[in-house]
């Protein structure tokens, strides 16, 4: 039996929520422990009784989700975010990163795309729609072209932690990265935590723009 995953989410909107609610029902292993229709509801259920997964919009009344995501993880730094919004313009979706989202959906995404981006989260993986992730690379892309210098050798990696921040920074998950390799998944996740230390970043999608930035891995 599947662990079971602790949800919270918040949406302002009641038909949204309500449809958020039928989705989790497909998922066996969820718990749906707050159903919330703004940002400061949705922190006070979370600091009360901490969450494995916030699911959480952005432009909410009384407190808007990045708000809502940086003052709980200030305190619950093991609660993992991810957003479902429709906000797609690049300083929303930055400052969403910044404030320690791992996930951004937007509400054009599936009940099944849902489903996968909270269980991602619950193991520390991170699902990005498509679009917002073209977006990302594309932007830091620019920035890297403007700028003078290869950044490369402030960041020490050896040859498998190259490899496997290619494969990160592609988007592929532990377990597809390992079969890749031929090495254990335990392996892949050992040297992905060493690839965040020393990128000096918090999750996998900061590795990957600043991979991109830095040079440490192939534009194409």
């Amino acid at each position: 039996m599947a662990q079971t995953i602790r949800v919270v989410v918040v949406d302002d909107e009641a038909p949204y929520r309500a449809a958020l609610q039928k989705t989790l029902t497909l998922m066996p292993e969820c718990q749906l422990i707050g159903l919330c229709k703004d940002g400061q509801e949705a922190l006070e259920v979370c600091l009360a009784d901490p969450p494995d997964v916030l699911l959480t919009d952005l432009n909410m009344p009384r407190m808007g989700g990045i708000d809502l995501i940086r003052k709980l993880l200030k305190q619950e730094k093991n609660v993992k975010v991810v957003v479902l919004t429709v906000q797609e313009d690049d300083e929303t979706v930055y400052e969403a990163f910044r404030a320690g989202a791992l996930g951004y959906l937007l509400k054009t995404s599936t009940p099944q795309d849902v489903i996968e981006a909270i269980r991602l989260a619950n193991q520390g993986e991170a699902k990005i729609t498509p679009r917002i992730a073209a977006k990302v690379i594309e932007d830091f892309r620019k920035v890297d072209e403007e700028e003078e210098g290869d950044e490369s050798e402030l960041y020490v990696l050896s040859d498998r932690e190259t490899e496997i921040l290619e494969y990160v920074a592609q988007g592929l998950r532990n377990k597809d990265i390992a079969a890749k390799l031929c090495i254990a998944e335990k392996t892949v996740k050992n040297h992905v935590s060493n690839i965040l230390k020393a990128l000096q970043v918090n999750s996998r999608t900061e590795a990957a723009m600043k991979a991109v930035k830095a040079k440490l891995v192939e534009k194409g």
